[in-house]
């Protein structure tokens, strides 16, 4: 169980990460392209706007996937707890079997003890 929320949390971080890469990217990229045109004021407030947009908006991203990251490790921890709970339910119920198993056995028994003394008392009646 551990590893797979280590495996989800990587999975998670790899991912947020990606996503802060790429939007770098694009924003280096774009800021790049418009250094290398010479392009209006204009035209680069646009781009740096834009890049701003997505740079929130991965932002927004990372932080829904840590809110999920937390989400599933609640759900693993409850997992774990009704998990524990359950093999005590398990171990409790295995000791009742035994139990009850020893206490047929010996009744068992007894019910032999029994017919055997009452068959040796009818062979001695009809003896007589």
């Amino acid at each position: 169980m551990k590893t797979a929320i280590t495996r989800l949390y990587k999975f998670h971080s790899s991912k947020i990460s990606y996503t802060i890469v790429g939007c770098l990217f694009l924003a280096l990229n774009t800021l790049y392209s418009s250094i290398s045109t010479a392009e209006p004021i204009e035209i680069l407030q646009k781009n740096a706007s834009k890049t701003y947009e997505q740079m929130i908006q991965a932002k927004q991203n990372a932080e829904n996937l840590s809110k999920d990251v937390a989400l599933v490790e609640k759900k693993l921890s409850a997992i774990k707890e009704k998990l524990s709970t359950t093999e005590q339910e398990l171990e409790t119920a295995k000791r009742k079997s035994e139990q009850a198993k020893l206490t047929f056995q010996q009744a068992t028994e007894k019910w032999k003890q029994a017919s055997d003394i009452l068959a040796n008392e009818w062979g001695n009646s009809e003896i007589k």
